[in-house]
């Protein structure tokens, strides 16, 4: 006997642009923290005392440099997930698009797809998902469906068209 999915959720456009909003800090932070978390076991491993680490001369020559090289990590992580966010909306504008001019049912059902696709793909620097799965494949799903039917239905269109206006 196959269990039924309950329903899932309505995507709403606002807290897409939050869970990115979100993920980007989140990124950001994480790097900070995965280093102040692995700091004492490297110390341990490499024989270090917390004594030896506050020297001045330890100080300039082992954690300045290190300064650099995490701000790079957060940074980048931060881009990681605006560069998603950037991709997802663009997809969102060509489906739009695809819908306005309303010419070759196919290229509806292809920029459906990669709508889709991309939805489900956008992920941090840290391979986790942007948005919950469920609701991404539940909007997806309904998104390729309609696009494979009549065309988009008026709310579909409305939220992907808020969408394809997202901006950090």
């Amino acid at each position: 006997m196959k269990d039924e999915e309950a329903p899932a959720p309505a995507l709403a456009p606002a807290a897409v642009r939050r869970r990115f909003t979100a993920a980007a800090w989140g990124s950001a932070i994480a790097w900070p923290i995965l280093t102040a978390a692995v700091t004492p076991v490297l110390l341990w491993w490499l024989d270090i005392g917390w004594d030896e680490l506050a020297t001045t001369d330890f100080a300039a020559a082992g954690l300045l440099p290190l300064a650099p090289v995490i701000l790079y990590f957060a940074i980048d992580a931060a881009r990681t997930v605006r560069r998603e966010q950037q991709e997802v909306a663009e997809s969102a504008r060509e489906l739009v698009d695809a819908v306005r001019t309303a010419g070759d049912r196919r290229d509806l059902s292809l920029a459906a797809r990669h709508f889709g696709n991309t939805m489900l793909g956008a992920s941090t620097a840290f391979n986790t998902r942007v948005l919950p799965r469920r609701i991404a494949r539940a909007f997806a799903r309904q998104v390729v469906r309609e696009a494979d039917g009549d065309g988009l239905s008026q709310s579909s269109l409305d939220v992907v068209t808020d969408l394809a206006h997202m901006a950090a």
